[in-house]
């Protein structure tokens, strides 16, 4: 059922029912429910659903998710699977960099601060690569922020 499946994949019913309507996820009918049978999710939906949660935390989109999905289902060579897994990687090291900076900044920042704020205060490198490069999970979270000096 489509509520203890939502809180088993942390996710809310309505979010199980989306992406049940994307084609992402792929719910058994049971014989209960009359005209609208019950939903039943096994373990496979649920870690598919985990999996697409991680993807989005991570700035893909439900269009690239959905993607690869069709892809992977579709029976993908072994040579597009390494595709893909290296393109994946890449975006990730990306990622990864970007929030080691962000974090460094960061750690700079509290260190101006706890030792009285007295001149200029730490700077991100100009020169480094902008977080909007790496999709928007990081541009929408960097939004957000309060401006950083």
């Amino acid at each position: 059922m489509i509520s203890a499946f939502a809180r088993a994949a942390g996710m809310s019913n309505d979010t199980v029912r989306f992406y049940v309507r994307r084609g992402l996820l792929h719910p058994a009918h049971g014989s209960k429910g009359g005209a609208n049978p019950y939903q039943l999710f096994g373990p496979d939906q649920l870690a598919r659903a985990r999996m697409i949660r991680t993807a989005q935390a991570l700035g893909f989109s439900l269009r690239e998710v959905a993607a690869l999905i069709a892809e992977y289902e579709g029976g993908m060579s072994p040579e597009r699977t390494r595709e893909v897994t290296a393109s994946q990687l890449d975006r990730l090291d990306r990622q990864a960099e970007a929030l080691d900076r962000m974090r460094r900044h960061l750690r700079a920042k509290l260190a101006w601060l706890d030792a009285g704020a007295t001149g200029s205060p730490p700077t991100l490198d100009d020169s480094a690569t902008p977080l909007t490069e790496f999709g928007p999970a990081l541009t929408s979270a960097t939004s957000t922020m309060s401006p950083i000096a």
